[in-house]
């Protein structure tokens, strides 16, 4: 199993907050290997959000990038997306 931590920069929290929470639990609901996505906000630093997820896999979460529920939910989410930056680690 890996814990994914997709730390994102967008230009504007509010707008972008709903579409994340529809992205994080359809993909939790539908996406293979997905077993849990939580979508957190840094009081601290403007614009940032964080995804921390559960996977089966590093191929499950690879596979999804790119996938029916990722291109579902990125038309209206890449009007705020700046950039990312992903790291998976091994749950021991």
């Amino acid at each position: 199993m890996v814990l994914v931590i997709n730390d994102d920069k967008v230009s504007n929290v509010e707008a972008y907050l709903p579409l994340a929470r529809a992205f994080a639990e359809d993909s939790v609901k539908n996406e293979k290997g997905c077993r849990s996505m939580k979508v957190c906000v840094d009081p601290e630093t403007e614009g940032r959000v964080v995804y921390i997820s559960e996977w089966d896999s590093e191929e499950d979460f690879k596979a999804s990038v790119g996938g029916e529920i990722f291109n579902r939910h990125i038309p209206a989410m890449g009007a705020y997306f700046l950039g990312a930056k992903d790291t998976i680690l091994q749950i021991k």
